[in-house]
């Protein structure tokens, strides 16, 4: 079973055939396992490039679908089978910045030597710039395959060349040859991988850059799929999270408590610093903070802001999303304190409205700026939309209430409940599970079981949610 579930994945993330090594076609429809083995003529009989070739394949195919890990086993694969400093560079969805992962096995202080170039960036946000944009730029190999250390020097970009001249190399280097080939996947380049070898170790020559392009659209064609998986497991999960919200939405009367799950599920899925709900206050049409998660300030100040053209008041004019990674003063004239004490660089509000009028505005901060995509942004919205309709839901709630005061009586009469379902449905309208529930009552979850069922019964509803809903509504607590 566990060979079957290789088998798959290694289909899965080499993406098939794309061409063959050593006159020997891969299987396209996913059919490795064993037939691999009979398919694959014995090493001695392919050159030392196809040879390295199937060796990279191989390791790729056990690696985890991660971009990080195949990035690392190609550099630390290649640097063993090719006496060499490897050099993985990949564009992120920002294309000016990549991220990059070094290798070298034969002389590890060499990649270290790269690593600390690379730590004077976040590790994953290092400058697209010099050889490798030139090659991903132009589509084709860089090969030099013997000059100066001087010379390489010079083909850099300025912060390269006074990182590479004022840190020395760990090991003297008279000569070195270069070559870089562009990672290609379904038309695009997507990065690049190079190698840099010192003078006295095997030369680079012109079949290394053929054996090495090889390698690289097929790690391409790798990395795009573990990246179409991230992506569909990131999709699964936020699709997730806006079920969640909503269940709780349903099940619990508490509009703070919904508000605090809202701003949990954006700042946790959009990796966000902080966030904050601000509520409409009709009675002089001013924002106020409701809710709030990730400031550093122990408390938030009692901001009343107006609906004008400064943020948050621009995006509700707009009705639409807005983000800002570059501020005015004029922008957040009111928070400006706030703003430079925690330190935020991108700011983006949410306006919330329900049934076509405006209920809040729901505010994203981070310290960094942002370039979120077009899922993040439509997820922003998704959750904006659920939280304005629990804005609205709680204030129809303490409407009805407000109402119910100048009557007698509920609007519907509550069913007969003993004193423990009277307990429980209190619970279940919080969303506790019947797990939690038998925690805090101390009964058996066949107890809490049975006596959800009978509510259910008396209630004349079929599930929890409907449940709650009816209970909240008709005043039973």
């Amino acid at each position: 079973m566990a060979d079957s579930r290789r088998s798959g994945e290694v289909a899965w993330l080499v993406g098939g055939a794309l061409s063959s090594i050593g006159g020997v076609t891969f299987p396209a429809d996913g059919s490795w396992g064993p037939r691999l083995v009979s398919a694959v003529p014995p090493m001695d009989d392919l050159s030392d490039g196809d040879q390295i070739v199937a060796q990279v394949i191989d390791e790729l195919a056990e690696s985890r679908l991660n971009v990080h890990a195949i990035l690392s086993t190609l550099t630390r694969t290649l640097s063993r089978l090719r006496p060499g400093t490897w050099v993985a560079v990949l564009m992120n969805r920002d294309p000016s910045s990549s991220i990059v992962v070094a290798a070298d096995e034969a002389e590890p202080a060499l990649a270290q030597y790269v690593d600390r170039y690379i730590e004077q960036s976040e590790p994953s946000e290092v400058p697209t710039s010099g050889l490798t944009k030139q090659v991903i730029e132009s589509g084709e190999p860089h090969f030099r395959p013997s000059m100066s250390y001087d010379e390489l020097v010079s083909l850099l970009t300025p912060p390269e060349r006074e990182f590479f001249t004022t840190n020395q190399p760990p090991v003297e280097i008279d000569t070195i040859g270069l070559l870089v080939v562009p990672m290609r996947a379904r038309g695009a380049v997507i990065g690049t991988i190079g190698v840099f070898v010192r003078g006295g170790v095997k030369p680079l020559t012109e079949q290394d850059a053929v054996w090495l392009q090889t390698v690289a659209d097929r790690t391409a064609i790798a990395i795009e799929n573990a990246q179409l998986y991230a992506d569909a497991i990131r999709r699964l999960d936020r699709l997730t999270s806006l079920q969640g919200v909503s269940r709780a939405i349903a099940a619990s009367s508490d509009l703070r408590f919904t508000l605090k799950v809202v701003l949990d599920q954006v700042t946790s899925k959009l990796e966000i610093d902080a966030a904050d709900v601000l509520l409409l206050d009709d009675s002089d049409r001013t924002l106020v903070v409701a809710a709030s998660t990730g400031f550093l300030s122990t408390s938030m100040p009692d901001y009343r802001l107006l609906l004008d053209e400064s943020l948050p008041g621009r995006a509700v004019t707009h009705r639409r999303t807005e983000l800002f990674n570059a501020m005015d003063d004029y922008a957040h004239a009111r928070r400006r304190s706030l703003f430079a004490r925690e330190g935020f660089k991108a700011y983006g509000a949410v306006p919330l409205f329900a049934a076509g009028n405006l209920v809040g505005v729901l505010e994203v901060f981070h310290r960094a700026p942002l370039s979120p995509d077009d899922e993040s942004l439509a997820f922003l919205d998704a959750i904006g939309s659920i939280a304005a309709i629990a804005i609205d839901n709680a204030g129809l709630k303490e409407r009805v209430k407000s109402e119910r005061g100048h009557r007698p009586g509920p609007t519907a009469r509550a069913p007969e409940m003993t004193r423990v379902e009277k307990q429980i449905l209190g619970m279940l309208v919080e969303g506790l599970t019947n797990r939690e529930i038998s925690a805090q009552v101390h009964l058996s979850q066949n107890t809490i079981k049975f006596h959800v069922r009978r509510l259910l019964e008396k209630a004349k509803t079929v599930n929890r949610t409907e449940l709650a809903r009816k209970a909240t509504q008709e005043g039973w607590l």
